[in-house]
């Protein structure tokens, strides 16, 4: 599993190093799925953040992360002899969000980084928190992972 960020720029110079960790994250939620293939991360703003999930999802507001799977590559592909990982997924987070949460919720930007990255990861493997069992479910393996994460 690879994983890229792009727009490393939005987040707070005091996190940008600690992007190792974000990307442990997330291959420590997708693991346990023997996901395979290339998982990017992106970091955007709130404006940003508000236009995608209008554009995607039809919803007309700032939202925390979005996740975005794809399709699994088709053999045709792999018989072509493309090298590389596979495109697996998207996850996008709002990095103004994040500090919103972090902060209302009392701890470091970072955790709620961790938090995302992997609440996106989970719903790449498709993980949902649409009803309350699937979201206890889905936040109770969310949880166990970041706290193994965080000092």
């Amino acid at each position: 599993m690879t994983v890229i960020f792009l727009n490393k720029s939005k987040l707070p110079p005091a996190v940008r190093p600690k992007t190792a960790l974000l990307a442990k994250a997330v291959t420590a939620a997708l693991k346990p799925f023997k996901a395979k293939g290339e998982v990017t991360v992106v970091f955007m703003g709130d404006s940003e953040m508000r236009r995608l999930n209008k554009e995607r999802l039809n919803h007309d507001y700032i939202t925390d992360v979005i996740a975005f799977p794809y399709e699994t590559p088709s053999s045709r592909l792999r018989e072509e002899g493309r090298g590389g990982e596979f495109p697996f997924g998207d996850i996008v987070i709002c990095v103004p969000q994040a500090a919103r949460q972090a902060k209302e919720l009392d701890h470091p930007l970072l955790k709620e980084l961790l938090t995302l990255a992997v609440h996106g990861a989970l719903h790449l493997v498709g993980f949902d928190d649409h009803t309350p069992a699937a979201k206890k479910k889905m936040f109770q393996r969310q949880d166990a992972l970041v706290s193994r994460l965080t000092p």
